[in-house]
């Protein structure tokens, strides 16, 4: 949130490259840059090798879907601190141009959600100014996706949270109507809307909505409500630009760990918490093998936490997930883009193999 933080129930997976190449393109050259500048008073968790890659390479793509450019002079003072202005966990505080934060994975999170969500609230603040609670949270969430990726639900009414604080905000189904917005109306009145909105009551709002897009606000919510599932974007986890084309088969070999550049997230003295992304191209449709290995420490009880997810990107009548742990068992995957995301709560050897089994 803006002014406050995430409630509990919030979770998030964030994406560092699986691959050497994606690693190489997330890193170095290309990021001379640090976009998110760490402070830590409270450093019971210290942060992973591969979080600031993955969080310029986030932010890249957030500026790129915003269109904004790249900017070389902005940054976000990142305080993780037991002594959080906000009524909640963490927060972006607009006067400071901070993030706010106590815990950088707190425990049941997606890896580095509320972070990333937090820091999306500091994007749109810098180069949009602030706007009402239910777009602010909206666009935040339809880009961040801090909730579990279970299938949406049937889209719900949303005139009633226009005028809401952020609290009474439910940031899914903003986030869902944002993205209807944005998709069939475009960016730029969704823009104008934004900009337009602060400060207004529910009645000045869809005033505001009638003379931006021509038509009425109920007309909006009624098409919203009468079409497919909605969706948010996927800029977490699916990089378009560096899939790895799939033939036949592909296979990586990874070694989780919080030392290394391909994995981010945190590290405490008796947990870990990290995750790493690899996206790629399935050229063609059809019958897939997929195996999954990696150890499990002796007398872990931790192997529940232990995934590997796959996720179908694109359009909302094509996103969809599935998740494995060990496994070896046959798919049917249709051509098109997907993520690997690897997560694990230990310190081990990941191994995936895809490879195609019908010709």
């Amino acid at each position: 949130m803006r002014t406050h933080a995430h409630a509990e129930h919030f979770l998030l997976i964030v994406a560092a490259s699986l691959s050497a190449a994606s690693c190489d393109a997330s890193s170095g050259a290309n990021h001379p840059h640090q976009y998110a500048e760490f402070s830590f008073e409270n450093d019971t968790r210290s942060l992973c090798a591969g979080s600031e890659i993955h969080l310029n390479s986030y932010f890249e793509r957030a500026f790129k879907f915003l269109d904004i450019a790249a900017p070389t002079d902005f940054s976000v003072p990142v305080r993780v601190t037991n002594e959080i202005p906000c009524p909640w966990r963490a927060c972006y505080q607009p006067d400071r141009r901070a993030v706010y934060i106590a815990d950088l994975d707190a425990p049941g999170d997606r890896t580095g959600a509320v972070l990333r969500h937090e820091l999306t609230h500091a994007i749109i603040d810098r180069f949009w100014g602030q706007g009402l609670p239910f777009l602010e949270e909206g666009l935040a969430e339809s880009l961040s996706r801090t909730l579990d990726r279970a299938p949406p639900p049937a889209p719900e009414p949303v005139g009633d949270m226009l005028d809401r604080v952020p609290a009474e905000v439910d940031y899914t189904a903003a986030a869902y109507f944002t993205r209807f917005l944005i998709d069939t109306r475009g960016l730029a009145r969704f823009k104008r809307l934004f900009q337009q909105s602060l400060g207004r009551s529910r009645a000045e709002i869809e005033a505001l909505v009638a003379s931006i897009y021509g038509e009425s606000f109920v007309a909006l919510e009624a098409e919203y409500l009468s079409g497919p599932a909605r969706c948010q974007y996927q800029l977490d986890v699916c990089e378009l630009e560096l899939a790895a084309a799939v033939g036949d088969r592909f296979h990586v070999t990874r070694a989780a760990s919080c030392d290394d550049p391909d994995f981010y997230g945190s590290e405490g003295d008796d947990d870990l918490d990290i995750a790493a992304q690899q996206t790629i191209a399935i050229e063609s449709g059809g019958t897939y093998r997929l195996q999954i290995a990696y150890d499990v420490p002796p007398l872990s009880t931790e192997y529940p936490r232990s995934q590997v997810i796959l996720t179908r990107c694109g359009d909302c009548d094509e996103q969809s997930s599935r998740t494995f742990r060990q496994t070896d068992e046959e798919l049917q995957l249709e051509a098109g883009i997907y993520a690997l995301e690897i997560v694990m709560p230990f310190d081990t050897v990941v191994t995936i193999d895809l490879r195609r089994v019908d010709p």
